[in-house]
């Protein structure tokens, strides 16, 4: 599953990453990734996953996020007699989608948070999703899973390390693009530098949700 990544800086021009920021970021993706892929597929011994940073052009990177020991895909002919991929290999790009959307909504919830004066979880009509509302009235709809990650204070450290970015290489915003091969799927992410950002990634809690209800 690939990702784009554009680092700007203030002036709106590509910063290079240092070699700090590339090997920490990657080591903590991966362990966000893995925690949101091994709850999602729900298994003992799910596949580990690996996070990926190569270097394009434009100042953009791409990341890779691969699930390795994939199970043995099982083939059955579809229309027109073509084989198509079934059973283990659609579970685990399925499950592998839908972590790598977590760990992306959880990081576009924590700068919705550094940017709210306060801020607290709703219940959505469905279980799936929960509503992050901030005080100005701004509502988003995000997977259930994502109130878990932002509310664990080790899983928070590690947004921590996968954003260092802001203060080691003093990046002004940083724009995730998903799906950037599928038309009409493309969606970006967009983090920006902040005095509130900067207080979190220094070790702060995330102090718009200090007041807000505990989980249920």
């Amino acid at each position: 599953m690939p990702l784009t990544v554009r680092c700007l800086d203030a002036q709106g021009r590509p910063v290079r990453l240092s070699a700090r920021s590339l090997g920490r970021g990657s080591n903590d993706l991966q362990a966000l990734l893995r925690s949101a892929y091994g709850a999602v597929r729900g298994v003992p011994a799910a596949e580990p996953v690996t996070v990926s940073f190569i270097e394009g052009q434009h100042g953009q990177l791409r990341l890779e996020y691969l699930a390795l020991g994939t199970p043995p895909c099982r083939r059955r002919l579809g229309l027109r007699g073509r084989r198509t991929r079934r059973d283990g290999c659609e579970e685990v790009a399925t499950a592998l989608a839908h972590a790598a959307l977590v760990v992306g909504e959880a990081v576009e919830s924590i700068g919705v948070l550094t940017t709210a004066g306060s801020a607290r979880w709703a219940a959505a009509d469905t279980p799936e999703f929960v509503d992050l509302v901030r005080d100005d009235g701004l509502v988003r709809r995000v997977p259930a899973a994502v109130r878990t990650l932002v509310e664990d204070p080790q899983t928070l450290d590690l947004f921590r390390g996968a954003l260092t970015l802001f203060v080691a290489d003093d990046v002004e915003r940083l724009i995730i693009g998903r799906d950037p091969e599928t038309p009409g799927r493309y969606h970006e992410v967009v983090l920006t530098r902040s005095p509130e950002l900067l207080r979190f990634l220094g070790g702060e809690p995330l102090s718009s949700l200090a007041g807000a209800d505990p989980a249920p």
